[in-house]
């Protein structure tokens, strides 16, 4: 059967995804704009930023396990997405640090939600409704692309004031298409919710463990660039313009990576050996960022996010959707993105914010080191895991 990407449920899981990051792609890169602008420092920015990040590591794993038991992926999306934007806008109000604080861990608990099932769905979609995941998945990044070139132009023009309610607005968007999400119907159709017990010895599965943290050191390998790349270039002379626009080419790789070739790399090379490459991206960029680069150097190493996370990112959906069953696949999605989003990554910000104010650039040894690390977690993945379903 030839695959529908013009199809109704392909469009309106696009279309999630494009309001989806329409909002990441302003907060990950100009988010720690706004805060500056509030009037915290370089390194209180990396520390909250690694605290919102760090309470995904309880979040994510319970709030997908919750959508998978009560059968209710699309109405938990939904409601991660609409909280996520109302507690955007209570930072209008938020005059001291405690109260901001409460808030990062707030907007933390809602994309912990909201990342994993959106996967998840995303995913079930693809199967049910016969449309190629990596090209849904790549042309919704297009809205990162968007929001990177045009908000970067006016933030620049107007102020960070823009990236609040930036947010808020695209997040609600995704609330709405959440609702009729077509992964969360007749994907799931004949399939029992799972029982906790099931999902628990999942958990604790050698293969499966393997998987996440090899996800969670290739994936938290962008922690300095998350959360100390904007500062950073600000303080190497880039302008605000040029910062959105180097956000945008990376964006713009992963896109053309996944569109073009992401599902042919990983039918070539398998889900195994596409992290793989990942990780080797990983050594090769993060080593190139220790120097400083800047000038032309910035654009190519940008472009390399098209292996550092495309490859990784379609690798791990690729086993997930192979040695997973579909009616755990929100809670391996919470569990692979608590890792990687959440405790490896807040590690990764915490260092970073430690080591930044003397090592500058060099703080990137940092990423370089957890790409090393997630090469060899996929070689013992590789010698482990024969490609079928995980027994649970």
């Amino acid at each position: 059967m030839r695959p529908r990407l013009l199809s109704r449920p392909a469009l309106h899981t696009t279309g999630f995804y494009v309001a989806l990051f329409l909002a990441t792609g302003v907060h990950l890169p100009f988010w720690p704009l706004w805060l500056a602008d509030w009037g915290l420092s370089a390194s209180e920015i990396a520390l909250y930023t690694a605290v919102g990040i760090a309470v995904r590591v309880v979040a994510g794993l319970i709030i997908p396990a919750i959508a998978d038991r009560l059968d209710a992926r699309r109405w938990t999306l939904a409601a991660c997405a609409a909280g996520g934007a109302a507690l955007f806008l209570a930072h209008l109000a938020i005059d001291t640090r405690p109260v901001l604080l409460a808030a990062t861990i707030g907007t933390g608990v809602a994309f912990a939600g909201i990342t994993p099932i959106s996967e998840a769905l995303g995913l079930a979609a693809a199967r049910a409704w016969n449309f190629p995941y990596a090209q849904a998945r790549g042309i919704g990044s297009s809205g990162y692309l968007a929001a990177n070139v045009v908000a970067g132009l006016l933030i620049g023009w107007t102020g960070s004031w823009v990236a609040l309610w930036w947010i808020a607005a695209c997040l609600l968007a995704a609330a709405v298409l959440a609702v009729g999400h077509p992964g969360g119907g007749r994907g799931r159709a004949s399939t029992l919710p799972p029982r906790l017990g099931e999902m628990g010895r999942l958990m604790v599965n050698g293969t499966f463990l393997l998987f996440i943290g090899t996800v969670a050191f290739l994936q938290a390998s962008h922690a300095v660039l998350y959360s100390l790349a904007t500062i950073h270039w600000r303080d190497l002379g880039v302008s605000d313009g040029d910062i959105g626009l180097l956000w945008a080419v990376s964006v713009a790789a992963e896109i053309l990576f996944m569109v073009l070739v992401g599902t042919a790399v990983v039918e070539r090379l398998g889900p195994v050996r596409t992290m793989a490459l990942s990780c080797l991206a990983g050594v090769l960029r993060w080593g190139v960022m220790m120097f400083d680069p800047v000038g032309a150097w910035l654009w190519p190493i940008q472009a390399l996010h098209c292996l550092t996370f495309g490859a990784g990112h379609l690798g791990a959906m690729a086993f997930i959707a192979r040695a997973v069953p579909d009616r755990y696949a929100a809670a391996a999605q919470g569990a692979s993105a608590t890792m990687a989003a959440g405790a490896v990554m807040a590690f990764g910000m915490v260092v970073a914010a430690w080591l930044y104010p003397a090592l500058g650039g060099r703080t990137y040894g940092i990423g370089l080191a957890f790409s090393a690390i997630g090469l060899g977690l996929c070689v013992a993945l590789g010698r482990r895991w024969r490609g079928g379903e995980i027994a649970v």
